[in-house]
C-alpha cells in the first residue's frame, strides 16, 4: 500500500498529464510499491525477510523513441518537466487508446498483515514437523512460504486514472527421501493471488501427498531414450505452451529477427487438436491483475486456434507496429525496470479426451509428469524441458516409475505430433520469468494432458 493515502498520489499525477498535452506528445507515469515477507525453514536454520518494501515512481513520454525517468521519493515529481521535455507536434508518433479509469484493491480472505509473525513460523514449523515425521526415510525437509503485495497506480495524458492492490502467496514443500545409497525428492507448491489462506491448502491429506511423491522416487529407474509415444501432465504442458513455445511469440523478439515464428504467423504450427492461449485477466493466479504497466486493459490473447497461430504477444509500441491489439503485456517488475513484451498466464486449452483413454491406447510409451526445468530458445525453436518423474506406459497402462526425463528435439516438430488433448480443468502453476537472466516478473503456466507421437525423451 503506498505510505500516502492514494488519493494524494491521484491528484499529484493528475496535474502532471494535464500538464502534457496528447496532441503535442505521450506521457504516463506509474507509482509501484512492493512488500515482500519470506521465511524459510529447513533442518539446520530459520531465515526471515520481513515486510521487505521497496516503492518509487517512473514518467515516461515518447518521442520516436521511449524516454525515461524513475525516482524514489516524491521530491522527484518536481524534476519531471525537466527530466522529459514538453514537446510540440510529436502527438501522432505513437497511437491513441482511449482512457478508462478503474481502483480496486484485491482483498484476501486472511490479510497476512492481520496474522503475527508468530503465528506464521507456526504453521511453517507444522508443515515442516509433519512431512518430516511423515516416514524415517524422510531424512530431510524444506518449507519455503513468502508473501507479496503489490500497489501500481497508473495515469497517462489520454484519460487513464488506474490503481490495482494484489496480495501474491507462495508455499513450497521439498521433502527429501533417502534410502540405502538413493536419494531422491519432489515438489509440492501452491500459489495464487491469496493472503494467508494459502495454508488452509496444506491438510494432512495434501501433506501426506507430498511425503508419498518424494518417496515414490527411491523406487524410479533410468527412463528409456529415443523416440517415443509421450503424454505430458499440464506442468509439463505449461513449459511447452512457455518456455518453448512463447518467447518465440513475443513481439519485440520478432521485430528484432531474434524469433524462429516470424514468419508462421497465420499458419499452421501444430496439429488442429491445439489451442494455446495467453491471458492475465484468469483470476486467483499468481500472476493475475487488471492492468499492465502501460496502462492497457488485460484481455485473453488467443495465440494458436485449430493450430494456426492468429497472434504474436505484444506491448503497446509492438501492437501498432503488427496493427495489433495489445492484451495487457507490457510489464516492469518494478519502477527500476524497462517495460518488456512478457507472457501472463500461458496455456494449452482443454480438448475432448479421456485421460484413461489417451493412456489406453499407447501400446509403449512415456508419461512426463511435473515440469521442472525448461529452456527458452526464441532463436532457433529448440525444445529443452525436464520432467521431475515420469511413468513408464505398457500395454496401455501406467507401469514402473522413471527418474528424471528429458524432453528434446524441436518444438514446433512436437507440436504437429500432438493427436490427443485431454478435456480436463484448466489447471495453472506459478512460478517466476525473466527476460534473459533479468527483469523477473510472475507468471503461470500449464493447460491440461497432451500425447504426442514420436517424441524423443532421454534421462534428465
Amino acid at each position: 500500500m503506498s505510505e500516502k493515502p492514494y488519493e494524494e498520489i491521484f491528484a499529484d499525477f493528475e496535474e502532471i498529464t494535464n500538464s502534457y498535452d496528447r496532441k503535442n506528445q505521450y506521457f504516463d507515469i506509474l507509482y509501484d510499491s512492493t512488500s515482500v515477507t519470506k521465511i524459510t525453514k529447513t533442518p539446520d536454520s530459520e531465515d526471515f525477510s520481513i515486510s521487505t518494501k521497496k516503492s518509487g515512481y517512473v514518467a515516461r513520454t515518447f518521442n520516436d523513441i521511449w524516454e525515461e525517468f524513475a525516482f524514489e521519493q516524491r521530491d522527484g515529481l518536481k524534476l519531471i518537466n525537466d527530466k522529459l521535455p514538453k514537446v510540440i507536434n510529436n502527438g501522432d508518433n505513437i497511437a491513441t487508446y482511449e482512457g478508462w479509469k478503474f481502483n480496486k484493491e484485491v482483498i484476501p480472505k486472511i490479510d497476512p498483515a492481520s496474522v503475527p509473525i508468530e503465528d506464521k513460523i507456526k504453521r511453517i514449523r507444522e508443515i515442516y514437523n509433519y512431512v518430516k515425521s511423515y516416514d524415517e526415510r524422510i531424512i530431510q525437509v524444506r518449507v519455503i512460504y513468502s508473501e507479496t503485495l503489490i500497489e501500481r497506480i497508473f495515469f497517462n495524458n489520454e484519460g487513464c486514472q488506474l490503481r490495482q492492490v494484489l496480495p501474491r502467496a507462495r508455499v513450497v514443500v521439498l521433502p527429501i527421501a533417502k534410502e540405502g545409497n538413493v536419494a531422491d525428492y519432489d515438489l509440492f507448491i501452491k500459489t495464487g493471488q491469496m493472503g494467508f489462506e494459502i495454508f488452509d491448502y496444506f491438510s494432512n491429506e495434501k501433506l501426506e501427498e507430498a511425503a508419498k511423491n518424494s518417496l515414490e522416487m527411491l523406487d524410479a529407474i533410468v527412463p528409456p531414450s529415443g523416440r517415443t509415444t509421450i503424454i505430458l501432465d499440464p506442468k509439463m504442458a505449461g513449459l511447452i505452451a512457455h518456455e518453448s513455445f512463447g518467447h518465440g511469440l513475443e513481439a519485440d523478439q520478432v521485430l528484432r529477427d531474434r524469433s524462429y515464428l516470424k514468419q508462421y504467423l497465420h499458419k499452421q504450427v501444430a496439429t488442429e487438436a491445439c489451442t494455446i492461449y495467453d491471458n492475465p485477466s484468469i483470476e486467483d493466479q499468481l500472476n493475475s491483475y487488471f492492468f499492465d504497466d502501460e496502462g492497457i486493459r488485460t484481455g485473453n490473447n488467443l495465440l494458436v486456434k485449430d493450430g494456426i497461430l492468429k497472434n504474436f504477444i505484444y506491448d503497446r509500441r509492438t501492437a501498432e507496429k503488427f496493427n495489433a491489439t495489445p492484451q495487457g503485456n507490457g510489464r516492469r517488475e518494478s519502477f527500476s525496470h524497462p517495460i518488456n513484451v512478457r507472457m501472463t498466464s500461458t496455456y494449452f486449452g482443454s480438448g475432448d479426451y479421456e485421460l484413461n483413454e489417451m493412456i489406453s491406447e499407447i501400446k509403449k510409451g512415456v508419461m512426463l509428469v511435473h515440469g521442472s526445468f525448461g529452456m527458452e530458445d526464441p532463436l532457433g525453436g529448440g525444445l529443452q524441458c525436464t520432467s521431475k518423474k515420469a511413468y513408464l506406459i505398457e500395454n496401455g497402462e501406467k507401469t514402473k516409475i522413471l527418474k528424471q526425463t528429458a524432453l528434446s528435439g524441436a518444438v514446433l516438430e512436437l507440436l504437429m505430433n500432438i493427436d490427443a488433448v485431454s478435456k480436463d480443468k484448466l489447471s495453472l502453476d506459478g512460478g517466476t520469468c525473466g527476460k534473459g537472466s533479468e527483469d523477473l516478473v510472475p507468471v503461470t503456466s500449464g493447460g491440461s494432458y497432451l500425447r504426442a507421437n514420436n517424441a524423443l525423451i532421454s534421462q534428465g
